[in-house]
C-alpha cells in the first residue's frame, strides 16, 4: 500500500489503514475531505500577510494534495480488484 509521510502532528502518517474492507464510500469522503483542506489552505495562504504563515499554508495545501492523489490511487486499486 501507500506510505506516505507528512506532517505527523497531524495524524495523518500513512494511508495504509485502507486495506480490502474499507467501504468506497469512505475511501471517497475521505477523498474529498483532502481535496476540501487543500482549498482551504490555499485561500488561506492568499490571504495570509505575514509571508512565514503564507508559506506554512502554502506547504501544507501541498501535503493535502498529495494525499489526495494517493486516495485516487487507492480507489482506482481498489476499484480494479
Amino acid at each position: 500500500m501507500f506510505a506516505v509521510t507528512y506532517f505527523s502532528g497531524l495524524g495523518l502518517s500513512s494511508l495504509e489503514a485502507f486495506d480490502g474492507d474499507t467501504p468506497m464510500t469512505e475511501l471517497h469522503d475521505r477523498l474529498e475531505r483532502f481535496e476540501t483542506l487543500t482549498a482551504e489552505c490555499e485561500l488561506i495562504a492568499k490571504l495570509a500577510t505575514d509571508s512565514t504563515k503564507r508559506e506554512f499554508y502554502l506547504r501544507l495545501s501541498e501535503q493535502y494534495r498529495q494525499l489526495a492523489v494517493d486516495m485516487r490511487k487507492v480507489i482506482a486499486t481498489k476499484a480494479a480488484a
